[in-house]
């Protein structure tokens, strides 16, 4: 924790058997799902010792936090966490579970898996799942509708037999063992579309984040006005110059001209150094041309200076 913010920037725990150290940066670099950027010091904290006090492994996607735009981050568990707790249970029989479908006989039916033939007219509407124990516990059954958690997009749309059945099994096993899952939640369960990443983080083995790139300064973008004059891709001076040619010449090379790193101008300006001028003449006029030796204007070296009125891009 930081004593000048209160906020908590790393924990310690174990988790099956593992040592996690959990860290603000590691949680921010690589285990946000969304907009990673926004996600506040707060939000990360109370991920942080969520994971320690209920033993998850975001590193191997246990726990995923989920940012998107201004809204709360939220904390969702991978269904992975739910079953792997459960069989960590002394007590722990095993877990059926499937769709609830309206069957050609019009009847309801709680099948065990997830087909359904919906060519034929059978109709998709809910989950179930039994969660069975060694002694002589109660088994708990669970049953979802369909209608209460299917948003229509993304894996809903293409797979909604498998996320209802999901549903159930989690909210089962939930139920079975509160004191080890209550209060975690799946992606399903609160309305998140995105299919989240399931493979495994290693942050000694991730890249270190990237620096953006630097842009290109004046001086840079002086050469590249004055050989774009010369190749005659360019009319014009200031704001009010004709940039056309030399910006589809920039995008055929995958630069924009409103956007030019500093990369990509000096490799422009090798590009208009080997450009050739296109005129349509007779043929019985065309004559070897000689290999000209282009002069670009003397380099000023400065650094980044705010854009300028004779800057036409």
């Amino acid at each position: 924790m930081s004593k000048e913010t209160g906020v908590i920037t790393s924990v310690k725990y174990e988790a099956a058997g593992a040592q996690i150290e959990l860290t603000l940066m590691d949680v921010k670099n690589y285990l946000v799902s969304g907009n990673a950027g926004k996600v506040t010091n707060q939000e990360v904290g109370i991920f942080l010792k969520t994971c320690e006090g209920q033993k998850l492994n975001p590193f191997l996607r246990e726990a995923y936090l989920v940012k998107y735009g201004e809204q709360p981050a939220q904390m969702i568990v991978g269904k992975d966490a739910f079953t792997k707790r459960a069989e960590g249970s002394p007590n722990y029989k095993g877990v059926k579970s499937g769709i609830i479908v309206v069957n050609l006989k019009e009847e309801i039916e709680n099948r065990e898996g997830t087909f359904i033939y919906t060519e034929g007219g059978e109709k998709l509407v809910g989950g179930w799942a039994r969660v069975h124990f060694r002694d002589d516990k109660e088994e708990v059954f669970n049953t979802v509708s369909l209608s209460e958690y299917n948003t229509g997009k993304s894996l809903w749309a293409g797979k909604p037999a498998t996320m209802i059945r999901k549903v159930a099994l989690v909210q089962a096993l939930r139920d079975a063992f509160p004191s080890g899952l209550g209060q975690l939640y799946i992606a399903e369960e609160i309305g998140i579309d995105e299919e989240l990443p399931t493979d495994p983080v290693n942050p000694a083995e991730e890249q270190t984040p990237q620096e953006p790139p630097k842009m290109a300064n004046k001086s840079l973008k002086q050469q590249v006005m004055q050989l774009a004059h010369e190749k005659e891709l360019m009319t014009g001076e200031g704001k009010e110059a004709n940039v056309e040619a030399l910006e589809k010449l920039a995008n055929d090379n995958g630069m924009s001209l409103r956007s030019l790193t500093e990369d990509q101008a000096n490799d422009l300006i090798k590009i208009l150094m080997e450009y050739q001028i296109i005129q349509d003449v007779p043929e019985e006029n065309i004559q070897p041309v000689e290999e000209e030796n282009n002069v670009v204007g003397e380099i000023v070296e400065d650094g980044d200076t705010p854009a300028d009125d004779d800057n036409p891009f």
